[in-house]
């Protein structure tokens, strides 16, 4: 079962979102739901075709019924013409029969004429002509001209005149009239034709008289010529439309290519059919307003659906995906929706909690009373900003800590509808918390069980942030105003040691800036009493010197013969000098600048003998070492001095490249001159134990990037790879009667004057002692001047 579950309303709104993402994704098919959106539209479609068709329908059967009507009603006219046109045939017929029988004399045809004009209105004239066409008799007397004028009129006239066949002539215009046109009848009598009685009847006066209104009110009646020409119209003044159906037909008589035309005068559409359009194209665009603003209804209510289901199912993710649980209440307690989260947090089903009311299954009984006491403020609108502890507990019995949160429930109209409470699990939390107190706690006992004293200072104020045992034992103590002394240190990493003047002792301090918890950076000082430290390497100095005056010691009685031929020289010339003067005095032959000059001699003899012995006495007197500017070609002069009598008893010859004479050193000379004089020493007893032969010592300065080497070379047997770093450890020695401190002391000495003691091998055999000291002046007391001034300063 999904852990997934919604309440009521939620329920209602994904099954709504489920119906509508089917219609507008699932069921039916793209394809289909194309189709289906076009149905209205193609239905529609049909409709107004449908209409259109039947109105063009009823238009065409209209049009054909007019034009039915307009053939039958143009026949009929026709007829009507022809009946007309008998008569006026049978009039003529009359007057040739009387004329014929004698009947008629010009008289009585004047009289009959005018009869017969007055009566029918289209008849022009009347007349009686000969067989050559001329008229004997005529009514009005005017009326022969016309005919007269017209040859083609004539022609038809003579020829009924003289075959006797009745005849009909062509259009012609008769003034005053306009197009007319001749009947005629012949008047035979046997054999012999007499004449013929012609009739000139108008074309418009036929059509005014024998065309009834009702035809003129539908139709134009007109007589169109072979040239199509209209030669009388009823209606004269009326414009039929281009496309008004037109049906003619043979005007005979008279013949001649005429030709009776009848045009539709009423084209337009009935007004029935005008109101039955109108309101047919009123209806369509209705439909299409209706339509369209029903389909964009349609699709805002379908993107608005859309987007529904897009929140629902957003808000249904963000829910899921939350950490924290979610349950709601309504008013009452009862429980209306839960998330997966708050399922998970206390083991039980969406289904198991839905509709459920205090107290719930998942109180603990150990703390039923603060779970109903949570709830019963969470109902109240009582839960505080920072939330509430609560434990809940799980179907296995495992229990959770959580920290309860809530807030109104308002539902659309804004009425307050329950409540929804969120829980966080703060179990990793507390466990955190735990262990992180735990850390501290450890933390805290492991720089409480430091020897060093360790504090951390703000960079800015001096503010102390935290120390230790030691530092608080040491330091922060409570002086009797009740302010605390505090360690004071200049802003700057800073490293060396110090002396406490009150406590009267020596620490080690390291300085650091380091990130902390609230701050970009504080200043972590570690103190390490070094007192002891400092009194051992007191009494490891003092060692050191007593070690060094005894090796003095030690090599002064290595030497004494040596010294006693030195001093014997320059005593047994100041008395080889004073024998000689007394001699002299006594024979009387001594002059004064031969007893200056011995005089002189006497003082210089005394003078080196003093060196003599205030050489050794330095050597050997025990004192603080004491820097001075001292020039080493003077140290290598008082080191061959002192060496002259172990050089002379293994016969060792000196080799000297003194390129560096000159150059002058701050150093204690009477120490450098005890290393020159050590390593001389044990060059020349390698030497003699090895019995090198010739045996050679070399003695060499040089300036090399502003230092100074001092190197002692010999011929000796060298020293193994494996015991060069053992030469300079104390007690270690390769002598049999050695102590092992010569070499300890060298270096020890050599160092303290801020230079570097190294041993290398000697192309050809043998060993090289180099001493490296720098040219610059550097006493320790100066050296010492660039460490960091660091006090103890007590407040009061």
């Amino acid at each position: 079962m999904s852990h997934t579950h919604q309440g009521k309303p939620q329920a209602a709104l994904a099954a709504i979102g489920r119906k509508v993402e089917d219609m507008a994704y699932g069921t039916p098919p793209p394809r289909l739901a194309r189709w289906l959106w076009a149905m209205p539209n193609l239905a529609l479609i049909c409709f107004l075709a449908v209409g259109v068709a039947f109105l063009l329908f009823v238009r065409h059967h209209e049009h054909q019924r007019q034009y039915d009507t307009l053939v039958d009603d143009l026949l009929w006219q026709e007829q009507t013409l022809a009946a007309q046109l008998d008569a006026r045939q049978t009039l003529l017929q009359t007057l040739a029969n009387d004329q014929t029988r004698g009947e008629l004399d010009e008289a009585g045809f004047y009289r009959r004429a005018a009869i017969f004009l007055a009566a029918d209105t289209e008849l022009l004239s009347l007349a009686y002509v000969n067989e050559y066409g001329e008229a004997v008799w005529s009514y009005p007397a005017e009326a022969a001209e016309p005919l007269q004028l017209q040859a083609a009129v004539i022609e038809p006239i003579q020829r009924a005149a003289r075959i006797g066949i009745p005849a009909s002539t062509p259009t012609f215009d008769y003034p005053g009239a306009g197009a007319a046109f001749a009947l005629a009848h012949p008047a035979v009598r046997g054999n012999q034709t007499l004449g013929a009685f012609v009739a000139v009847i108008s074309v418009k006066g036929l059509l005014r008289q024998h065309v009834p209104w009702w035809i003129a009110k539908r139709y134009q009646i007109s007589v169109v010529d072979l040239e199509g020409r209209t030669l009388a119209a009823r209606p004269e003044q009326a414009a039929p439309e281009a496309d008004a159906p037109v049906q003619a037909m043979l005007f005979d008589p008279p013949g001649y290519g005429l030709r009776l035309q009848g045009q539709l005068l009423q084209t337009g559409w009935p007004w029935w059919q005008q109101v039955l359009y109108g309101l047919l194209g009123a209806l369509s665009v209705v439909m299409l307003w209706s339509l369209w603003v029903l389909k964009r209804h349609m699709r805002e209510r379908l993107n608005a659906e859309r987007a529904l289901v897009r929140e629902a199912n957003l808000r249904q993710a963000m829910e899921d995906s939350l950490t924290a649980g979610v349950l709601a209440l309504d008013r009452s307690g009862c429980t209306l929706h839960v998330n997966r989260a708050f399922c998970q947090m206390v083991g039980l089903e969406a289904a198991a909690l839905l509709g459920s009311q205090p107290p719930f299954a998942y109180w603990p009984p150990e703390s039923h009373d603060q779970c109903a006491q949570a709830f019963t403020a969470v109902l109240r609108g009582e839960c505080p900003a920072q939330g509430m502890a609560l434990r809940v507990m799980r179907p296995d019995g495992s229990r959770l800590d959580l920290r309860l949160f809530a807030s109104a429930l308002i539902d659309a109209d804004g009425q307050h509808t329950g409540w929804v409470a969120s829980f966080a699990d703060v179990s990793e939390l507390q466990r955190e918390r735990e262990a992180l107190q735990g850390s501290h706690e450890r933390f805290v006992a492991v720089l409480d069980g430091l020897d060093a004293s360790v504090a951390v200072t703000d960079c800015d104020s001096g503010e102390l942030l935290m120390s230790n045992r030691a530092f608080r034992e040491a330091f922060d103590q409570i002086d009797q105003t009740g302010a605390l002394c505090v360690l004071p240190l200049r802003g700057e990493a800073a490293e060396g040691e110090w002396f406490d003047a009150i406590t009267g002792r020596w620490y080690q301090h390291h300085r650091r800036a380091v990130p902390w918890v609230d701050r970009p950076a504080v200043w972590l000082d570690i103190a390490t009493d070094v007192t002891e430290r400092k009194l051992a390497a007191d009494r490891e100095r003092q060692q050191t010197d007593k070690l060094q005056q005894t090796a003095r010691l030690i090599a002064l009685g290595e030497i004494a013969s040596s010294l006693a031929h030195e001093l014997n020289q320059p005593l047994a010339a100041i008395s080889s000098y004073c024998t000689a003067c007394r001699n002299l005095t006594a024979s009387g032959q001594l002059s004064p600048a031969e007893l200056d000059d011995a005089l002189g001699k006497i003082v210089e003899q005394s003078r080196r003998a003093s060196a003599i012995v205030r050489g050794i006495r330095e050597f050997v007197r025990k004192r603080e070492p004491q820097r001075s500017p001292c020039r080493v070609g003077d140290l290598v002069d008082t080191v061959l001095l002192l060496l002259s009598a172990p050089l002379n008893r293994h016969f060792v010859r000196v080799v000297r490249e003194r390129d560096a004479d000159e150059a002058i050193l701050s150093a204690d000379p009477v120490l450098l001159e005890q290393v020159l004089f050590n390593l001389g020493k044990n060059a020349i007893e390698a030497m003699a134990q090895a019995g090198t032969d010739p045996a050679e010592l070399s003695l060499q300065s040089r300036i090399r990037d502003g230092w100074v080497d001092l190197i002692v070379a010999d011929r000796g047997p060298g020293i193994a790879p494996d015991e060069v770093e053992k030469l300079f450890l104390a007690f270690y020695t390769t002598k049999e009667e050695g102590m092992g401190m010569g070499l300890n002391i060298c270096r020890t000495i050599v160092e303290n004057h801020d230079g570097r003691l190294t041993v290398l091998p000697r192309p050809g055999g043998g060993s090289r002692f180099v001493v490296s000291l720098p040219l610059s002046p550097q006493a320790s007391g100066e050296a010492g001047s660039d460490t960091p001034e660091i006090s103890l300063v007590h407040r009061a």
